[in-house]
Formats: C-alpha cells, structure tokens, sequence
C-alpha cells in the first residue's frame, strides 16, 4: 500500500476563473439610432418622466415592500443599450439610509440567467450568453506580492524573475472500478482494490523564467485504514460472556492490518510532498508551458487462512474494514516545501467479504465480496477541498503496523 496526510499551503486564493459576461458587454455598449443593433431593440419604449426621487422610493418600500420598489426602479432606468445611455452600477443603492432597509434585486438575477423577471415581463436583454468553458485558475500570491513591490523599478531580468505565476487545471479526471480483487493461494488470501487512477492538465503562464521554477505533481493523503480479518475455530459458537463482552472473554481472534497514526501521507518516504516521482514533471522556462501528469494506487493486504495450531488453530471467516484517501493534482515552486492544491478527488476501499474455509484445499476456498465492497471515487473538486495534504514524513507503509484483538 502506498500511502499521505494535510498541510496548508502558502498559495493564494483559489478562484473558479468563470466570469459572468451576460450583464457585462451588453450594457456597457451604446447602441447608434439606426445602426447595429438598433432592430434588436425593436419597439422598446423609453419611459419618460423624472427618476424617482429617494424619498418616494423609501414611500413606496414601507408601504408596498421590496418588490414594488424593485419594479419601480426598474421601470425607471433606462433599456441597456440605447443611444447615449450608460448602464448604471446600482450597488452602492443597496441600502435606503434613511431606514436601512434593504432593497430586493433579485430580478437582476434573472436577467443574468436569461430568464423572466420576477414581475413576469419577459426580460429585454434577451437570454444570456453561454458561459466559457469551466477552468480552475489561481495564481502563486506571495510572488505576486514581491513583484508589486519590486516590479515597477526592477525592470529587465530581475522583474522576470519576480512576476506572478498563473496555473490552470484542465482536464482533471480520477476513477477506480468497483470489483474487490481476491487472490487465493495455499497458505494465504489477497483483497485488492481495483487500480485508483487520476491524471490533470495544467497550464503554467507568466515570466518564462518564472514558470520554469515550477513543477507538477501528486499528493495523497491516508485518512482511514482498517483491513480486519476474522478467525474462529472450526464449529465455534461463542458463549454468553463472550458475545456480551469479546474483548475480554472472546476466544476468537481478530487480525487488524492498520496505521499506528493516521492521518498519514501517502507515497514515497524521503520524497515530499509527493506522492512519488513517477507523478512530477517540471514546467518549461517558456510562457506559457502546460504539462500532463497522473498517479495510480492499489492498496491491498493479505494474511493467511488459518492462525494458531492445534486445537487451537482457527479459520478465516469474514473481513471488514476500508481505506479512505483524498488525492490532489498540485504544483510547487521547486525552492519551496509548500504545494498550491489545484484539484482534488476522494476515494475509498471496502475490504468486506464472507469466508467459506476448506480445509482439504485452503487455496479452493470461497471468498465472496459483500454488498458494500470495492472501491469508489466518492467526490471531486476544486482547490483542496477543505482539507489540506501531508507534506512531510513518516508515510503509511512506515506506519503499517498489524494488530491482534479477540472479537
């Protein structure tokens, strides 16, 4: 089993790189009597009359509520797009200050989605305009800090080497199938995972010398991890003692291949943060460079059919337990110990299966999976995911440990 843990990174704020565009453009652009755009405005009427004036629209809101005052406000502003006419940013409006009451917007809302407003008039602009394709963007803050101070009069190649590094992730895809593998021989029982597999493209821009700097990688981090394996003697039915109390009057044995500490980073000892070196890649000195990388992981364990000897020797009957992991697709500047999470993915392994021991032919004997068992990806997303990765050592094969109990 390769396996990691949490730790925060000194990246800046993760933000989806989605803007929305359908009330921006639009409204800003002043439409020539006549020319372009003019028949998209068609029979639209310019209401006439004053504005109104604050003390009728505070009027109006104690009396009528929120959604009169959203109407009458909207009536009174002028169609986006007509000649000579800006759209007018009404944020500030927010709040009436003679009574802090605040005014309802939500029709705006709407417009944004295309939609009717919520007076059930169709809305003028029309509908809005797709969204771009979904990326994740951040871009590295400390370096962005350091260049705000020193760009401006550090021009040349001392500035290259200080500007802001943008990444964005594409791409991201994590998936494991379902099917718990057994691998049965004479003396001992395997339960495997089917292989985890996740990959991601990120695009690195900024000062070429900069975005050389960097590299791409994997992080994984263990949160769960209990493979349990039942034995009892062959024909045993457990007393009362035992069934109200195993731990201390169970004869039966329980054998437990776990981590003595948990969380755990999960990959190579000695490597940090990574998961292992097969999943890093450095970016090019170029601007922009984009580089591919993937990971895989198949936990498992194996134990044997049968424990003691004698008449005390006892036989596998079932096993239970499971492993949990989150994996982050990450990048790092090479001259740090902190990586800036990107994506991330969780995902777990249920080791349940029921036993039918032959003893002529342990290797014949009948391991059926339950219900429940075998992997699965459990959730994907953005940035860290509200948890934060391991960087540093031991990892979880260093804390493999196995553990007997009575049950």
């Amino acid at each position: 089993m390769t396996q990691s843990r949490a730790h925060r990174p000194s990246g800046g704020p993760l933000d989806h790189d989605v803007t929305d565009t359908s009330v921006r453009g639009s409204s800003a652009r002043a439409v020539e009597p006549g020319g372009p755009g003019a028949a998209a405005i068609g029979a639209t009427v310019v209401p006439t009359g004053p504005a109104p004036t604050r003390r009728a629209v505070t009027a109006l809101q104690r009396s009528a509520g929120n959604r009169a005052v959203a109407g009458l406000l909207d009536r009174s502003r002028p169609p986006a797009g007509l000649s000579g006419v800006q759209d007018v940013d009404h944020r500030h409006d927010d709040r009436d200050r003679s009574d802090q009451q605040p005014v309802d917007h939500r029709h705006a809302d709407l417009r944004r989605a295309g939609g009717r407003r919520d007076d059930g008039r169709p809305d003028r602009r029309g509908p809005a305009r797709a969204a771009p394709p979904h990326r994740f963007s951040t871009t590295d803050s400390t370096v962005a800090n350091v260049a705000s101070v020193f760009g401006a009069t550090a021009r040349g190649g001392a500035a290259s080497m200080m500007g802001a590094v943008t990444f964005d992730s594409s791409a991201f895809a994590a998936a494991v199938a379902r099917p718990l593998a057994v691998t049965k021989t004479g003396t001992d029982v395997n339960l495997s995972s089917a292989t985890y597999a996740a990959s991601g493209t990120v695009r690195a821009s900024g000062p070429a010398a900069r975005v050389g700097q960097y590299e791409i990688g994997f992080l994984q981090t263990v949160y769960e991890s209990s493979r349990n394996f039942y034995y009892e003697p062959a024909g045993h039915t457990p007393g009362l003692l035992a069934r109200i109390a195993p731990t201390f009057f169970g004869e039966r044995k329980k054998v437990s291949d776990t981590c003595s500490s948990l969380p755990v980073r999960d990959g190579d000892a000695g490597f940090r943060p990574w998961y292992g070196p097969e999943t890093v890649f450095p970016f090019s000195a170029t601007d922009p460079s984009t580089k591919n990388t993937a990971m895989q992981d198949t936990p498992d364990s194996t134990q044997p059919w049968t424990v003691g000897s004698g008449t005390a020797r006892q036989q596998l009957v079932k096993t239970d337990g499971r492993d949990r992991f989150r994996s982050w697709l990450a990048v790092k500047d090479t001259a740090s110990t902190n990586a800036i999470m990107l994506n991330y993915a969780d995902w777990l392994v249920d080791y349940g299966t029921t036993v039918t021991f032959n003893s002529a032919s342990p290797a014949a004997s009948v391991v059926t999976p339950t219900a429940t068992s075998g992997a699965r990806v459990t959730g994907t997303g953005d940035g860290t995911g509200g948890q934060w990765p391991l960087h540093g050592d031991p990892v979880a094969n260093d804390v493999a440990t196995v553990v007997e109990s009575s049950w």
